[in-house]
């Protein structure tokens, strides 16, 4: 019987373990929107930097470690940079948002190197449409759309926070 009861709490305690989602404490995205030529986009992308950092945050709301906390010092730190480059050709492209990616390197540094991310992550025009509003005229999207804008956004956070969960 009592072994019975130290496997039980063994695997209740591992299932906790495996189930937990991973503390954040520090969110930062660098891009340089300023690099782009289209005066029409860079009016709508302008602050993308800011808006990444907070919608990634909303999805990891459950996860923010508290500032000065003990369980901050064990929390990731997430850092994304941008691919301008490949923002600058999508945006500026003839063809409409249908080319358009959001591209950027994520870095998730976790206590222990070995368990630290590193990957480029690039979110299309086509996986962002689940973000659109319902009855959402795509033919009428384009690269400075506030709509299109806001989906690519929260695709690119809500890959980042799935890779956290």
């Amino acid at each position: 019987m009592t072994h019975l009861i130290r496997t039980t709490a063994l695997v209740a305690s591992l299932a906790t373990a495996a189930g937990a989602s991973t503390l954040v404490q520090e969110i930062e995205v660098t891009a340089d929107v300023s690099a782009l030529q289209n005066e029409k986009a860079v009016a709508v992308w302008s602050a993308l930097e800011t808006d990444l950092e907070t919608a990634i945050a909303a999805e990891l709301v459950n996860q923010i470690a508290a500032e000065g906390s003990e369980e901050a010092e064990e929390a990731a730190e997430i850092e994304v940079e941008i691919d301008t480059v490949a923002l600058a050709s999508a945006l500026e492209t003839e063809m409409g948002i249908a080319n358009s990616v959001l591209e950027g390197d994520v870095k998730v540094d976790l206590p222990g190197t070995q368990y630290d991310q590193r990957y480029t992550l690039t979110v299309s025009a086509e996986q962002a449409r689940v973000y659109y509003p319902e009855g959402t005229d795509m033919t009428l999207l384009n690269v400075d759309s506030e709509v299109f804008y806001t989906a690519m956004v929260d695709a690119f956070a809500h890959h980042v926070a799935e890779k956290l969960k």
